[in-house]
């Protein structure tokens, strides 16, 4: 199901991220002083620590996994969007440890930086908000 087609002059932002910083919460600060409201983000790097869910569909709730280990970022992929009016940024993350194990899931905080580069690219303001959706139990988008 397409919600809406864009036709927009690319805004993106580049960074990284300082190390000791909260991932999800940096990304979140950037998005509010930024003023990003609806966009697209992804990220590599590496992680102190992580912590990452599953979200669990049958009880509606997410299962947290917390990792307290160095770990790479392969690939973190989200987006940006409004929810109570702020912006509310959205993440999977994919992760790889010394072995060449891998894990991933949705990114909550408690994720330190060890080191990260991100682009944001925006898209435009007010086109999506989110709003629970109950036959899922997640805060998904409407269109507005």
């Amino acid at each position: 199901m397409i919600l809406k087609r864009f036709d927009i002059k690319d805004e993106v932002i580049v960074g990284r991220i300082k190390k000791g910083s909260d991932l999800i919460l940096e990304l979140t600060k950037i998005c509010e002083e930024n003023n990003i409201i609806n966009g697209i983000i992804e990220g590599i790097g590496a992680l102190e620590y992580v912590t990452i869910g599953y979200y669990d569909q049958k009880n509606k709730e997410y299962i947290i996994n917390k990792i307290d280990k160095p770990m790479e970022v392969l690939c973190l992929k989200g987006n940006v969007s409004l929810k109570a009016d702020k912006p509310m940024v959205h993440a999977h993350i994919v992760l790889g440890d010394k072995k060449g194990e891998v894990f991933g899931g949705h990114l909550f905080e408690g994720s330190s930086v060890f080191a990260f580069e991100y682009y944001i690219i925006s898209l435009g303001k007010g086109f999506f908000r989110r709003k629970l959706d109950p036959e899922t139990g997640l805060y998904l988008w409407i269109d507005q």
